[in-house]
């Protein structure tokens, strides 16, 4: 998937792999919490 990265939110951890990340968190609802992350901390934090 061409140009997909990992974005994971500031407030709750939820992560997004996409192109972009959501303007609105899906899971605590708080606004541009996203930054972009290695694929190696995303797996981290969806382990938990």
């Amino acid at each position: 998937m061409a140009g997909k990265k990992f974005f994971r939110c500031n407030v709750c951890n939820d992560i997004h792999y996409g192109l972009k990340p959501p303007r609105l968190c899906p899971t605590c609802n708080v606004e541009n919490a996203y930054v972009e992350v290695t694929g190696d901390e995303a797996s981290w934090v969806m382990k938990g």
